[in-house]
């Protein structure tokens, strides 16, 4: 399930079958849940990015994004071990939509270095996915 939008709405009580989706609001981290409820906050949470590659995530220390927040250039480095080749970085604004997107040549373990002074200031999503070898993985960031 996908949702992009700028308000919510949606209750069904058939029976008290109860059904409420709704959507408004700061992304959601947490689903809360009982035998019989399934309460998803914020935006509901489905699957943002696809690929028809199999994708390896990332751990926590193969990525480091900083400065985060950032005013104008953002450095993105890479520590996989026999990382080469590309990387492709795509911005994506807090509704899902790509405002951004290139293609990074890994040079050993030195950062890519990303304008973003031309984004409005705000939360966006930072998707790193890199070639060899195949790893996905989302930061965000905090462009001030």
């Amino acid at each position: 399930m996908q949702v992009l939008a700028t308000a919510g709405g949606y209750y069904e009580n058939t029976g008290a079958g109860l059904s409420l989706s709704w959507t408004l609001g700061e992304p959601a981290y947490t689903t809360l849940t009982s035998s019989e409820i399934i309460l998803t906050q914020g935006f509901q949470q489905g699957n943002l990015f696809g690929t028809n590659l199999e994708e390896i995530p990332m751990d926590a220390t193969a990525i480091r994004v900083y400065p985060n927040p950032v005013t104008s250039t953002v450095n993105i480095a890479v520590t996989l071990p026999n990382a080469k080749g590309r990387a492709t970085v795509e911005v994506y604004d807090i509704a899902g939509r790509m405002v951004k997107s290139t293609s990074a040549v890994m040079v050993g373990h030195e950062p890519y270095r990303l304008d973003v002074s031309s984004l409005p200031s705000g939360i966006y999503l930072l998707r790193v996915a890199t070639e060899s070898p195949a790893a996905v993985r989302v930061v965000k960031l905090v462009k001030e």
